[in-house]
C-alpha cells in the first residue's frame, strides 16, 4: 500500500539538499548531487537531509534533478528506484527467478521464523514504530514485524510483493544503496540475508543509507555472515554435503536453495572487516550474537527436503545434473493444520541453534547496530 504517512518520509533517492554542516554544504544545483553526492553522504555528521519530492498528479517529482517517480497504486507501491543503475544487480529482480523460488504466502517458520524473532527481540521496535524492512522481497517478514503494533514499511529493488503485503504494507520500490527517504524517517530498521549479495563497496553503501534513514538515535539489525566458521559448524557442512550428493541423484529438491545463494558475493572477510565496514558508514556494532546450526541442518536442510519430496508426490527425478531446469515448476501446496502445527513445534527446537551455540564465533550472526556519536 501507499499511505500518506509513507509519502512524508519519501525523498528523491539521488538528490541531497545544499545545506549540511560546513563539510557537506554545497552549492544548490543537480550538478553538486551528481559529483559529489558519495562524499557529501558519508560526512560524520551524518550528511544532508535528501530532497523532498513534490506532487505533481498521481506521481512526485524531484526539484532538483526534475526526475519524476510513479506512485504505482493498483500494483500497491511507490516506484522510487534511480533511473540509473548504482551497481551489480542480483537474480533476484528477475521474475524467472522469483517464480523458480515459489515463495509461498505462510507466516515465517523454522530459520526464517528464528532469524525474524531475533529481529523482534534486539531490535525491540515499540507500538506504533515505523519499521523499515531493508531487502523485504515478498513482504513476508515485513508481514509479521506488523504484528506487534508497529508500523512496517518494505523496499527492495524486486516489485514481486505479495497481495497481503500489498494490502497492509508501505511497500517502495528502490535500490538499498540509494535509499529514498528522509533523515530519520525509520528509526528502526532491519536487513535480513541481504548484505551477502553485495561487494564491499555496496554493504558501505547500504549501511550508510541506512545510518542516515535510522537516524542518530535510530537502530539497525542485520542478519548477515563473514567468512568464518567455527567446530559447530563441521556438523551443518556435513548435512549440506549430504544434502547435495542426494540432490545430485535426483532424491531430494535441493536446487531452491542453490539458487537462493547462487550470486552470493560474500564479501564480509570477517567479524572485525565488518566492524571496518560499519566505521566507514558511522555505525557500531552494540550487540552481536553467532548463528551456529545443528538443528536446523537436520531439521530444515534435509528432513524438509525429504518431506517436500513427498508431498510432490515422491519418487526418483533424474540427477539434476542430467536434467534441463526447464520452466519453473508448480507452486507448493498450501500447508495444512497439521503441517503447520508441526513447523511451528521445529521452529522452537531450531530456536536452541541461538540458545546453546549464540555465543560460539561463527560466520553467521545477527548484529544490533547502532550511529556512532559524532
Amino acid at each position: 500500500m501507499i499511505s500518506p504517512s509513507l509519502l512524508e518520509r519519501i525523498a528523491c533517492p539521488v538528490c541531497l539538499e545544499s545545506e549540511g554542516c560546513p563539510g557537506c554544504s554545497a552549492p544548490p544545483g543537480h550538478a553538486a548531487c551528481e559529483k559529489t553526492y558519495v562524499q557529501r553522504v558519508r560526512c560524520p555528521c551524518g550528511g544532508p537531509d535528501k530532497v523532498r519530492l513534490e506532487p505533481a498528479g498521481d506521481s512526485r517529482r524531484c526539484p532538483c534533478c526534475g526526475s519524476s517517480y510513479g506512485l504505482r497504486r493498483a500494483e500497491g507501491y511507490a516506484d522510487l528506484a534511480p533511473a540509473r543503475t548504482v551497481g551489480a544487480l542480483t537474480h533476484y529482480v528477475d521474475q524467472e527467478f522469483q517464480d523458480r523460488l515459489r515463495a509461498t504466502d505462510a507466516e515465517p517458520l523454522l530459520s526464517a521464523r528464528v532469524k525474524a524473532d531475533m529481529m523482534r527481540r534486539m531490535l525491540g521496535p515499540a507500538t506504533g514504530d515505523a519499521v523499515l524492512d531493508l531487502g523485504c522481497g515478498a513482504g513476508k517478514i515485513a508481514l509479521y514485524a506488523g504484528r506487534d503494533g508497529t508500523r512496517p514499511a518494505g523496499v527492495d529493488l524486486a516489485p514481486f510483493f505479495m497481495p497481503r503485503a500489498v494490502a497492509a504494507v508501505d511497500l517502495v520500490r528502490a535500490d538499498l544503496r540509494r535509499l529514498p527517504f528522509r533523515k530519520g524517517a525509520f528509526p528502526r530498521a532491519y536487513s535480513l540475508d541481504v548484505l551477502e549479495h553485495l561487494d564491499e563497496a555496496g554493504v558501505v553503501e547500504v549501511l550508510v543509507e541506512a545510518r542516515r534513514t535510522v537516524g542518530p538515535r535510530g537502530r539497525l539489525f542485520v542478519y548477515t555472515h563473514a567468512m568464518e566458521s567455527s567446530a559447530v559448524a563441521r556438523f551443518q557442512r556435513a548435512v549440506n554435503r549430504l544434502a547435495r550428493r542426494l540432490g545430485r541423484a535426483g532424491l531430494i529438491d535441493h536446487q531452491r536453495e542453490a539458487l537462493r545463494k547462487s550470486d552470493h558475493v560474500n564479501a564480509i572477510r570477517s567479524h572485525e572487516h565488518f566492524e571496518s565496514l560499519c566505521a566507514q558508514a558511522g555505525l557500531e556494532v552494540a550487540e552481536r550474537r553467532y548463528y551456529n546450526v545443528v538443528f536446523k541442518a537436520v531439521v530444515e536442510d534435509l528432513g524438509l527436503r525429504i518431506y517436500e519430496q513427498a508431498r510432490r508426490g515422491g519418487g526418483r527425478e533424474r540427477p539434476a545434473r542430467d536434467r534441463d531446469p526447464g520452466p519453473p515448476g508448480p507452486p507448493l501446496r498450501a500447508p495444512g493444520v497439521l503441517t503447520l502445527a508441526a513447523a511451528r513445534g521445529l521452529t522452537w527446537l531450531l530456536k536452541l541453534d541461538v540458545v546453546l551455540f549464540g555465543g560460539v564465533r561463527t560466520g553467521p550472526f545477527f548484529g544490533l547496530l547502532r550511529p556512532t556519536a559524532r
